[in-house]
């Protein structure tokens, strides 16, 4: 492949005595690079999400070749013991990704060091040659992906996976296929339409914009026949951990009969999925949104959860695409399994909630307290109700003013807490009953799926006739500013239903 349009392939860049990192936050306003000459500066990228995906792995990287170049001394056990340090460092900043198994490369490289040669060069020069064998080993993986999709291929994707979908559309052109992509928003930090969708429409692939809470919707209406997802870890079973909405939209790709196809690396060391732990980030990166609060309460703030990442298990990937192959979840297993364990060494449940989807009059509020109590829950969970975002704009401040406790999620955590237990109720808000089943807001389909597939409960209530407007009518516009890039089109979504079979289940 002659060229990759998206800057965003390498959004980390070796330059003279240091790197400097592709700002994600300031895309796609703005290009802007950080420039990085001490390891503090990298690490503070990372923890403030500037840098994720690939460009944790390069920061990582080249951080400990800049380490090694300042490093004062040819003392290769004091080099040791400060890489180890660092590495501690950004495991702490992202707990999720697998920095502890990035640092092992430094323990080799330092153990085959030939005696008498300066480690320092050793370990810089390492790290440089690994960063440029995962760059080929990415542009394989891309191939190696658009030989596999369908012609035309209709591809649905979630957050970003650092400029690949960009190459995977140039081989797909290449073999003469069709090739689109509807991109979920991706919330909170909005990477779908800020990154995915930017840079496919740079690129000249046609891409359209969906709330995450539309996955059902689209994929019952066959408008896709393809996921593609990037992954921040993958373990020896098969399983991946990604961003926090990649497990429900595979259990949907799963009901739907839609192919799953996730961008793996070599698992290492991690067994099963189960054993990594979730990243919980501060409740601010949910609540504001360029300076401007998410709830309007003039009480108080609901409680936040966000988990980063969920884990999605081997059974419903289809395949698995490596830097050298494409495996199903048994032939990955084959390969990479060393020992079988189904332990689960981190507890998941962090509440018990009843959750709430569509919008309540005002006089049904009451009843969502009484819920509460019935499930001995702690909190009415309400997602961001995505696009008008009326959980966050109305359903969240009333809750409050009733003196209900109310935890906000956006729309794609809804799947990872039901997969951890901590939803016991769903309560669903319809705008009309008919003989084919109710009807609701765009993200009921999703959330009543979830609840049957979880074996959770689902309680109907008629919800309010007239509901406040919001400042957003489509996925093109967030609390009123525009996030929607030039050259992406929006997918325009409307009420769902559901059938009563799948209520009555």
């Amino acid at each position: 492949m002659s060229a990759v349009h998206s800057p965003l392939f390498e959004p980390v860049l070796w330059e003279g005595a240091g790197f400097k990192i592709l700002d994600e936050i300031q895309l796609p306003e703005k290009i802007q690079y950080l420039e990085v000459s001490k390891v503090g500066q990298a690490l503070e990228a990372v923890r403030e999400m500037k840098t994720r995906a690939f460009g944790q792995v390069l920061t990582f990287l080249y951080s400990g070749a800049l380490l090694a170049q300042s490093h004062p001394n040819t003392d290769a056990a004091e080099l040791r013991q400060r890489l180890a340090e660092m590495t501690e460092q950004y495991c702490i900043a992202r707990p999720t990704f697998d920095f502890r198994g990035l640092g092992s490369f430094f323990d080799d490289w330092l153990d085959v060091s030939a005696p008498g040669h300066d480690p320092r060069a050793s370990i810089a020069n390492s790290a440089w040659e690994l960063a440029n064998r995962i760059m080929c080993g990415r542009i394989t993986r891309a191939k190696l992906a658009a030989s596999i999709l369908p012609n035309p291929a209709r591809v649905m994707t979630h957050c970003n996976v650092s400029g690949e979908l960009v190459a995977i559309a140039q081989y797909c052109k290449e073999a003469d296929k069709e090739f689109s992509v509807v991109a979920t928003e991706t919330r909170p930090y909005l990477q779908g339409a800020r990154l995915t969708a930017w840079e496919l429409a740079q690129a000249g692939v046609s891409v359209s914009l969906i709330p995450d809470c539309a996955v059902a919707q689209i994929m019952e209406k066959a408008e896709v026949n393809s996921v593609i997802v990037g992954t921040d870890r993958s373990a020896q079973n098969g399983d991946i951990i990604n961003k926090v909405g990649t497990y429900p939209l595979a259990l949907m790709a799963k009901e739907y009969g839609i192919p799953f196809h996730a961008l793996v690396q070599d698992p290492r060391s991690l067994v099963i999925g189960n054993h990594v732990p979730i990243e919980e980030r501060p409740a601010a990166d949910l609540l504001v949104f360029h300076g401007q609060l998410l709830v309007d309460s003039s009480i108080h703030e609901p409680a936040v959860r966000y988990p980063a990442f969920d884990i999605t298990p081997a059974a419903l990937i289809t395949h698995l695409i490596g830097f050298d192959d494409i495996y199903t979840p048994e032939t990955f297993r084959r390969k990479y399994q060393k020992q079988v364990s189904e332990k689960d060494s981190h507890a998941r449940q962090h509440g018990i909630y009843v959750l709430v989807y569509g919008v309540p009059s005002r006089k049904q509020y009451a009843l969502l307290a009484s819920a509460i109590k019935a499930e001995q829950a702690q909190s009415v969970l309400v997602p961001e109700m995505r696009p008008q975002l009326w959980g966050a704009q109305v359903v969240a401040p009333e809750l409050l003013e009733h003196n209900v406790p109310a935890t906000l999620i956006s729309d794609n955590m809804m799947g990872t807490l039901f997969a951890q237990g901590e939803i016991r109720k769903l309560c669903l808000f319809y705008d009309s009953l008919s003989d084919e089943g109710m009807r609701g807001i765009c993200g009921s389909l999703l959330a009543a799926r979830l609840a049957r597939l979880h074996n959770v409960p689902i309680e109907l209530f008629s919800g309010a006739v007239q509901r406040a407007a919001t400042q957003d009518y489509d996925v093109s516009t967030f609390l009123g500013r525009s996030i929607c890039p030039a050259g992406v089109s929006v997918r325009m979504v409307g009420a769902e239903m559901i059938p009563w079979s799948m209520l009555k289940a």
